[in-house]
């Protein structure tokens, strides 16, 4: 069982400008080794340090790096740039033939796109011709996984959680009912480009979360990981060229190999579900 705990605009670094260093965030801190520039693996925890521009020059973008975790392809190689935010038409080829989503849902695992949704929202997205979603929404649609409403009961708040120790419990405990369970959390990213006076609560809030999950206790094997950095740098909106953590905690974390890219991670998540 894995929860995929993906986390948009988390990068490394170590000014001591950064909210990474100027926090307290003590679960954040532990999983990554006091946010290492260097990977290590101990006793049910893995950290790699993953490179996201992916030899192309530019500043990484979600549509291309969240596809090249989802499929273990080097999107921005294929399409020659960086691409963001929601995926366009070459990219979602990619998503349609190689994204995890499609290859579980084939091999007919349990799989959960925990994220809750707006039902005026959903209305957009699904009278909508142009596509409204992110990497990881458009991977879960065509693999014809439901996309749940707020008040579904194994929807989960993907951002600004007013009890977020509550949400992480409650996607340690979903999360034992699947093979695959996989939550967006985008708030770092969006609170970094648009409301940046709120961005230390936004870490807070997932270092909760993180704690939440931790103390259930879960049988699950947590993965946490990002397509780019931006929130790390919380003196400017733009995305940044730093690498970004993969953290692996559980039963599973003794097998993670040497990582190093975000088209690292997909083929040891099909070696683990196979």
């Amino acid at each position: 069982m894995l929860a995929f705990l993906f986390v948009d605009g988390l990068g490394l670094s170590h000014d001591p400008r950064s909210p990474l260093l100027r926090l307290n965030l003590p679960n954040l801190r532990a999983l990554s080794g006091g946010f290492s520039g260097q990977s290590f693996s101990q006793a049910s925890l893995a950290y790699r340090v993953l490179d996201a521009r992916l030899g192309v020059e530019g500043l990484p973008q979600s549509g291309t790096g969240q596809t090249a975790l989802l499929t273990g392809l080097n999107a921005a190689q294929i399409l020659g740039y960086h691409q963001g935010p929601h995926p366009l038409s070459k990219l979602q080829i990619l998503l349609r033939q190689d994204s995890i989503q499609i290859w579980a849902a084939r091999q007919g695992l349990r799989i959960l796109h925990a994220n809750g949704y707006r039902q005026e929202y959903l209305g957009r997205v699904m009278g909508s011709r142009r596509n409204l979603l992110s990497a990881f929404g458009f991977a879960a649609k065509v693999a014809e996984l439901e996309l749940l409403p707020l008040d579904h009961p194994q929807a989960l708040l993907p951002a600004f959680w007013p009890k977020p120790q509550a949400e992480g419990q409650r996607f340690a405990r979903i999360a034992e009912e699947y093979d695959l369970t996989i939550l967006e959390n985008w708030a770092l990213d969006y609170s970094a480009h648009r409301a940046q006076d709120k961005l230390e609560d936004r870490f807070i809030e997932l270092d909760r979360f993180l704690d939440g999950f931790l103390n259930a206790n879960p049988q699950a094997t947590l993965v946490l990981t990002a397509d780019h950095g931006n929130a790390e740098e919380s003196w400017h909106t733009q995305h940044t060229y730093n690498p970004v953590p993969l953290v692996v905690y559980g039963p599973l974390a003794n097998s993670v190999p040497a990582m190093n890219s975000l088209t690292s991670l997909v083929p040891w998540i099909k070696q683990q579900l196979a």
